[in-house]
């Protein structure tokens, strides 16, 4: 039988999907530092989120690479 009170210290968590590139880079990033690779995307969410010129950035190099994805597949 499970402990509510365990179940409800416990964080929820969801898996994210990302290239085997990404994940090694961040894979790591996180070993070099000695962080456990989640508190490292964490942290990046939480900077991205604060800092409005990174997330403009970010979405533009999202939209571009999106945008190459798409031309591949047209050619």
């Amino acid at each position: 039988m499970k402990d509510n009170k365990t179940d409800s210290m416990k964080t929820e968590r969801k898996k994210i999907s990302v290239d085997k590139p990404t994940y090694d880079q961040l894979k790591t990033f996180s070993r070099l530092n000695g962080l456990k690779m989640r508190l490292v995307v964490e942290s990046m969410v939480s900077l991205v989120l604060e800092d409005e010129q990174l997330s403009a950035r970010i979405v533009d190099m999202a939209i571009a690479k999106e945008n190459a994805a798409i031309d591949n597949l047209e050619s």
